[in-house]
């Protein structure tokens, strides 16, 4: 949808060439009255079409044109390319090892309090933390699961004692503790016994129960419960059953930070999970698909929607006319897929395809969020073949 004045801007900063790429939409063809000028010093673009003007800031200064050339009359779209300026501050090399990330072990507040995001009620009391340790990457649990399923074999029955010895015990750092909160890219991770407020369930319909094991005794085997707000509903995080740690996603909840931070959603912690997986895994390329609650055995979900993305630049500095402001964020291309496909190209052995379970909500939310962010370019750059084309935000600190 164009603005009101019939003119959509969206530019972005190429950084590697040290250029801002500027596309322009327009509601009628090109004529004598369309005039598009750099102002400010290079600051902001104006675009003036038969009476009507769009200005934006740009999202790095450029070389200040009184005029830009419009190539012919006509057309609908206006493209150019403009270097950045000398005097403009370089923007530093991207790393995706040195990205900002929500909320790690460092930012939290020893003791922090843990309450609902929606309704304030309390999930873990103040001083009930003594320590935040970051989990040593996004994908342990997948990691503690094979351990536990490829364990060495004795015939005779182990003792607590000795599955402890070999890091498969209550004790093992992997598990939850008292008094610890461990925190990976999207959630915290408490002991049960520090946790209050919350309700468990194998399901989304029931009202749940107080402690994970009736939840469990309830239930088939599984390998996550539903974890919810006891107060106001709202689904929080997950049990994890192997780990027996109460999982709570940082976009559910509010925590006391060290330095005031913003809270993130969603979809940033999405886009944090996606540039740790290029960084260690070399692919551009994820299927989120939805946590699995049941064990490997059951019968699959037929009924599943993956959310396939491809990572075209997880470093964009954007700016556009139905936005206020420049804006980080990684551009991605996305489209839907039904499960058979999805789990096709991730057991696949030549795939460079990840996976990464998030809550069928999270998902949905991303998706949303692709979609709306599509609407802030101009119609021919909202697809590329089969794919849709669509901004993620990157969650960054306060300044």
């Amino acid at each position: 949808m164009l603005p009101a004045s019939g003119i959509l801007i969206y530019a972005e900063l190429l950084s590697n060439i040290r250029q801002v790429s500027v596309v322009v939409a327009l509601s009628s063809p090109v004529d004598a009255s369309t005039k598009a000028e750099i102002s400010e010093q290079g600051r902001r673009i104006q675009i003036a079409h038969q009476g009507q003007t769009e200005i934006i800031s740009l999202p790095a200064q450029v070389v200040p044109l009184a005029a830009l050339p419009i190539s012919r009359h006509g057309i609908l779209d206006l493209s150019w390319r403009l270097p950045v300026s000398p005097s403009e501050t370089r923007p530093a090399n991207f790393s995706l090892e040195n990205q900002a990330l929500p909320w790690t072990s460092v930012d939290v507040e020893t003791g922090s309090r843990i309450a609902c995001r929606q309704c304030d009620s309390e999930f873990v009391p103040k001083d009930t933390i003594k320590v935040w340790k970051d989990l040593p990457s996004e994908n342990w649990a997948e990691m503690m699961e094979f351990w536990h399923c490829h364990k060495p074999h004795d015939d005779s029955q182990p003792d607590e004692e000795s599955l402890a010895s070999k890091g498969y015990g209550a004790n093992s750092a992997i598990s939850a503790q008292e008094g610890v909160g461990f925190v990976d890219l999207t959630s915290f991770l408490f002991s049960e016994s520090n946790c209050s407020g919350l309700a468990y369930s194998s399901s989304t319909v029931d009202a749940g129960f107080d402690l994970s094991s009736l939840a469990l005794d309830d239930a088939a085997l599984r390998k996550f419960l539903h974890v919810f707000c006891n107060n106001c509903k709202i689904e929080v995080g997950l049990f994890n059953v192997l780990a027996l740690s109460v999982t709570l996603f940082k976009w559910q909840i509010t925590c006391q930070t060290i330095a005031p931070s913003p809270s993130p959603s969603s979809s940033e912690c999405l886009a944090a999970t996606l540039m740790a997986t290029i960084s260690k895994s070399g692919s551009s390329k994820s299927i989120i698909t939805p946590h699995v609650l049941g064990s490997s055995s059951s019968d699959p979900d037929q009924s599943r929607v993956d959310l396939y993305l491809w990572v075209l630049n997880p470093n964009v500095v954007y700016s556009s006319s139905s936005a206020s402001g420049s804006e980080t964020a990684m551009k991605i291309l996305y489209r839907s897929i039904g499960a058979e496909e999805g789990n096709k190209l991730i057991e696949s052995l030549n795939s460079d395809v990840q996976e990464i379970s998030l809550p069928r909500t999270a998902i949905e939310a991303a998706e949303e969020r692709l979609k709306s962010s599509g609407l802030l370019l101009p119609q021919r750059e909202r697809t590329f073949k089969e794919w849709n084309v669509g901004l993620l935000g990157r969650w960054e600190p306060s300044t």
